[in-house]
């Protein structure tokens, strides 16, 4: 048989209670190991997807076209499946030490502490007229001395017909079942052999999006649709910091008077009538009537002469 009613119950309650998959049934949910990612992070956002979707293969040698240099999903789908011709086997690594239940796909098999390989692609999130595609498939295999052989998700002498292992695709997770197991002891003479994958991953732009827009709702303003691009205008200082946030200053004009006068004229060129402040040459405020000639020049009319600083914005 398959996974055992007990196994599943165990496995259900981890997923619905703590978002965690380990298939070891001893554990509890609170000691495994790996999380199934419920939160929503920059690098979990697939932007680029719509183009995995819209461009469903016709088989995989054309699937290799589309993801080879120049092909539609070059640098969006990566062929972890076949090179030149040569089949590619990227090896699985158990998650816990002695636990041969669940293995993960890590960047190198041979570091937990490196980059998980995830993101595989679902065939049933490319399907065509409802049906998934089954080139994007991933393929299981054991290797014993240097051969390697396809694992079979069910093989009726020995698991009963039941499903013996789980791939979770946006994970990068094996789950074995203990028939599943025994089975591989089996075939490596009692002990168990290397585990490998072979398949299709999403390695496109991720975030909020390729070309940085967003969308600004129109909360009710008459006439404002929303819009996908915001616009400043010359009276808005923007810069970007390092970590790539947007710094917006409202520009403010400063005028220096050196000489006294009791009118003074300001062409700002902010496109605006703004708000004046005035200091004199003792860095004391003061007080005039202000003329607005156009939205870029003014006039100050003071009551005798003064120098000083006049700030616009």
């Amino acid at each position: 048989m398959g996974f055992i009613q007990d196994a599943v119950s165990k496995l259900t309650f981890k997923v619905q209670a703590a978002n965690v998959i380990d298939a070891n049934t001893s554990f509890q949910w609170y000691e495994s190991r790996l999380e199934n990612s419920p939160k929503i992070t920059p690098d979990r956002i697939l932007s680029q997807y719509s183009t995995v979707s819209s461009n469903a293969p016709s088989s995989v040698a054309n699937l290799i076209t589309l993801t080879a240099s120049g092909g539609t999903l070059d640098g969006i789908v990566s062929n972890d499946y076949e090179s030149s011709g040569t089949p590619v086997y990227h090896r699985l690594t158990q998650a816990t030490n002695g636990n041969d239940t669940t293995y993960v796909a890590y960047t190198d098999p041979t570091d937990r502490d490196s980059d998980r390989k995830w993101n595989w692609i679902n065939p049933s999130s490319v399907p065509v007229n409802g049906v998934p595609v089954p080139y994007y498939t991933i393929l299981i295999y054991y290797k014993v001395g240097s051969t390697y052989t396809q694992l079979q998700a069910t093989d009726a002498a020995t698991i009963g017909g039941e499903v013996g292992w789980v791939w979770n695709y946006d994970q990068g997770l094996l789950l074995l079942s203990t028939d599943a197991i025994n089975f591989l002891k089996g075939k490596n003479s009692g002990s168990f052999p290397e585990l490998y994958v072979r398949g299709w991953r999403y390695i496109g732009s991720t975030g909020g999006g390729t070309s940085g827009s967003l969308i600004v709702k129109n909360e009710g303003k008459t006439g404002v649709a929303d819009v996908s691009k915001i616009q400043f205008n010359s009276n808005f200082n923007v810069t970007s910091s390092a970590t790539g946030e947007a710094n917006i200053s409202i520009l403010t004009y400063e005028h220096t008077q050196s000489s006294t006068a009791s009118t003074w004229t300001i062409t700002h060129n902010l496109d605006k009538y703004p708000s004046v402040e005035v200091f004199d040459d003792k860095d004391e405020r003061t007080f005039g009537d202000v003329i607005y000639s156009s939205s870029n020049q003014i006039q100050i009319t003071f009551s005798s002469a003064v120098a000083g600083y006049a700030y616009l914005n």
